[in-house]
């Protein structure tokens, strides 16, 4: 796998693992196991799990194996954005469907570049031969976005490819 793939999972890794159910990043043994990261593209996005990345004779990282996992499909994005005094917050109400009712949604990956965030939701996989009936599962999910210290403007947002936006009209703090 190439380098680009390996330093993209360090950088989203740090993302992910700031949840608190998220397990930290290990490097042990010249090796570097990372629980969760996200690859940002322009055109697509990908998540994986379990990322193991070892150095090679030279000390540089590589991935060694990575699991994909499937995103899921959104229908659609809305943000709410409550503004007043110092506080402000934003979530975003995402609605879609699992591809089965057997699997679980992933912690998302929210990335922020400018004015666009990009969150990438993916879900778990199906054990292999574990039986589940084949119809798709509709989900709802609140995701608050960090919105601290950001300029007034519109903002972007998207998640697997389904597109939102959201305005501030004051600046925040940190």
């Amino acid at each position: 796998m190439p380098v680009r793939f390996a330093l993209f999972c360090l950088l989203n890794a740090l993302l992910l693992s700031r949840g608190a159910t998220a397990d930290p990043a290990i490097f042990r043994d010249e090796r570097l196991t990372v629980g969760a990261a996200a690859v940002i593209g322009e055109k697509s996005s990908q998540y994986y799990r379990d990322i193991v990345l070892a150095t090679d004779a030279s000390g540089r990282l590589q991935v060694v194996s990575a699991v994909a996992r499937p995103l899921v499909m959104v229908d659609s994005v809305n943000a709410t954005v409550i503004e007043g005094g110092a506080t402000r917050s934003a979530t975003l109400r995402i609605r879609g469907n699992k591809s089965v009712p057997c699997v679980s949604l992933e912690e998302a990956a929210v990335s922020r570049k400018d004015t666009v965030f990009t969150v990438v939701l993916a879900e778990t996989l199906l054990p292999a031969g574990q039986p589940c009936i084949q119809v798709l599962a509709p989900f709802e999910l609140d995701l608050p976005l960090d919105i601290g210290g950001l300029a007034p403007g519109r903002y972007q947002v998207l998640v697997n490819g389904r597109e939102s936006s959201f305005q501030l009209t004051t600046g925040g703090s940190r």
